[in-house]
């Protein structure tokens, strides 16, 4: 057992000691500055692309030792929990070793016995015997825990500011436990869903080990729709959802645009892009059909087209049309199939074939871009910040320290601050006058 014991005594020791508590820190931040530059949890074929093995990146770094040591997924990678877990089994252990035993030692009195031990402290002052009485009321009466034993006295005050160091452990600690759930248990999707569908999460872009997507909530796009500028420039996308229960019922319901997302529990869904797909047409016997559309990007821009064909192999009418749309403003282009410019029409317009067929542009089949986020450390990690802006306001306590002796005819009295040594130097003048003043 005196073994055992000894052996956790050194274990504790070591894992507190400072040298490798900022060893560790720099390691996780050189590891960080990593996960920075290599682009985290894209796809294997992303990296051959990028880091190939006749190019390496710093001569060495190829797709192979990027995915052998898991640089691709560095925050959810085992052996960067691992430093995470070591950083925090160093501050616990110099919490419960070093500061928690040092705040016992704060509240015991210290008796200095000598008052040539008074010089050395950074205020000191000799006042008359017979004065010490009213010097410790006047601590009191600054807030001092005063304790006296016959000659001998000691106060203190602020003993708050001491815990700061503790508090800010204790966040750190916290902020490791949240960051890691959140990595292990987290996970972010993409979906392009059409308007009026429903649909579960299944596109996982980022998850960890121990993720778990609920199967029994689900969502559906009730409307999409994007409004413009006086210049005709985009202003902004909504997206009219409502999240559904296992018996399909709503449970939520909220119009999301860019930074103003839909939140319910841990998940967090938010606007992100958009598209075309389809475009639906009324015929003027009202029957109804839809084409679909394909989007073309190129140099930043983007335009959706489709085609139409009215005719039949037998028919002299025989027409291809394509269509071609920019935005959602209205505006359609009709080409016919030499590529030729006809006529631009408006949506809710109709136009007439070759066949004449009266065909109108009804409304079109848009789909909405949402990114599904969860994070179900994040509420820990929000209590870490929580409790490092308590030390920061906790470490404005000073903790200050006053002691007296009394020698034959004089009392030697002094006292010290770990901060605001001015303001301290001013209130030991003042409880001092006050004691003088009493007893005059």
């Amino acid at each position: 057992m005196v073994n055992l014991s000894r052996n956790k005594n050194l274990l504790l020791k070591n894992l507190a000691n400072l040298q490798l508590a900022i060893a560790l820190l720099l390691v996780i931040g050189v590891v960080i500055a990593v996960g920075t530059i290599i682009e985290q949890d894209q796809s294997l074929t992303f990296y051959k692309e990028n880091y190939s093995e006749l190019k390496p990146l710093f001569g060495f770094l190829t797709w192979k030792v990027i995915t052998f040591l898991s640089l691709d997924k560095i925050y959810t990678a085992w052996w960067f929990l691992l430093l995470l877990f070591l950083f925090g089994s160093s501050l616990l252990a110099c919490t419960f070793t070093t500061q928690l035993p040092s705040i016992k030692t704060f509240k015991l009195w210290k008796f200095i016995n000598k008052p040539s031990q008074y010089k050395t402290l950074s205020v000191n002052d000799n006042i008359k015997f017979g004065f010490s009485n009213t010097v410790a009321y006047n601590c009191n009466d600054n807030r001092y825990h005063f304790f006296r034993q016959k000659k001998k006295g000691y106060g203190y005050s602020g003993l708050l500011g001491r815990i700061a160091p503790v508090v800010v452990h204790a966040s750190i600690i916290v902020l490791l436990l949240g960051s890691s759930i959140g990595s292990l248990s987290g996970y972010t999707a993409q979906e392009i869903i059409p308007v009026g569908e429903i649909f579960h999460v299944q596109n996982l872009t980022k998850f960890g080990n121990s993720t778990y997507v609920p199967q029994d909530l689900s969502c559906r796009i009730n409307n999409f729709w994007i409004t413009y500028t006086k210049e005709l420039k985009t202003d902004q996308f909504y997206s009219d959802l409502s999240l559904l229960n296992e018996d399909g019922k709503e449970i939520k319901r909220k119009i999301v645009f860019v930074n103003e997302p839909l939140i319910y529990k841990d998940i967090v869904l938010y606007q992100t892009d958009w598209d075309i797909v389809g475009i639906k047409l009324k015929l003027e016997n009202e029957q109804n059909f839809q084409i679909p559309l394909k989007r073309i990007t190129k140099g930043g821009n983007r335009f959706w087209f489709g085609s139409l064909n009215f005719g039949s192999a037998q028919s002299t009418a025989n027409t291809n049309l394509t269509v071609v749309i920019n935005d959602l403003k209205g505006k359609i282009a009709l080409y016919n199939s030499q590529g030729e410019f006809l006529q631009e029409l408006q949506l809710g317009e109709s136009f007439v074939t070759q066949g004449n067929t009266k065909v109108q542009f009804a409304d079109y089949i848009t789909s909405t871009g949402l990114q599904i986020k969860s994070d179900p450390g994040i509420n820990i990690v929000y209590f870490s910040f929580l409790l490092l802006m308590v030390s920061i306001y906790v470490s404005f306590f000073t903790y200050s320290q006053i002691w007296f002796v009394e020698a034959k005819n004089s009392v030697a009295l002094g006292g010290k601050s770990n901060r605001a040594v001015l303001f301290f130097q001013q209130e030991f003048r003042q409880i001092l006058k006050r004691s003088i003043n009493i007893r005059s």
